[in-house]
């Protein structure tokens, strides 16, 4: 094959090719923060921030630490799933495990406050006192799991199982951050157990049903 043959052959190839929109994680980081905000202002609009903060007043200590190594986990696995979109080898995603292993301070703190004081633990862990909480927190964080799936699903990600995991956290964490914010319970106990369900789940759900749905 001659010199003007091959030139041919690669004009034919490149004729009906277009210009592909470079994929920009500003993009999609603008996509989770609107899901983010959609979510909260869905449920607090429909149920109303918890009192001291409807009040002017801050969370106590304890809920607002809680509060933030949530947002973090949020952060961090959102970060990582909007990467997991982007072309590239040998790319590190662990940054969400480092935030998760942080967040495990929650249930550690619950348990040992449970064994201190079991009549309060069983209460808390009682269905009527914190089923609500869970089932919020998992649909508050629909807007950044849908997101996160677009932005992926685009993306083609080369490891749809860990894709799956990582977008369930991130929609569960925001999730569970939004009801942080309506939630009056400051109960440890509650917290880790309740709102911790709500990101454990999603998680669970983002690997068996959105896994599936990011193959090639």
């Amino acid at each position: 094959m001659d010199h003007a043959s091959i030139d041919e052959l690669i004009d034919g190839l490149a004729d009906e090719l277009e210009p592909v929109r470079p994929r920009r994680v500003a993009r999609g980081s603008l996509w989770v923060v609107a899901g983010w905000v959609a979510g909260a202002a869905a449920l607090l609009g429909l149920t109303g921030a918890r009192h001291d903060l409807s009040g002017g007043a801050m969370m106590p200590p304890l809920p607002m630490l809680s509060f933030w190594l949530i947002v973090a986990l949020g952060l961090a696995a959102a970060w990582s799933a909007l990467r997991m979109g982007l072309p590239g080898v040998g790319r590190d995603y662990s940054g969400w495990r480092w935030a998760g292993l942080a967040a495990l301070a929650l249930p550690v703190t619950a348990l040992l406050i449970g064994f201190g004081d079991t009549h309060a633990a069983m209460e808390a862990a009682r269905p009527e006192n914190g089923l609500r909480c869970m089932i919020e927190g998992a649909l508050s964080g629909l807007g950044v799991g849908a997101a996160l799936f677009f932005w992926l699903k685009g993306g083609a990600p080369t490891s749809p199982e860990r894709a799956g995991w990582v977008i369930g956290l991130a929609a569960g964490a925001a999730g569970a951050t939004i009801v942080a914010l309506h939630c009056a319970s400051n109960d440890m106990i509650h917290i880790a157990l309740w709102h911790g369900l709500a990101v454990a789940l999603s998680g669970l759900a983002g690997r068996l049903v959105l896994a599936p749905l990011l193959r090639w």
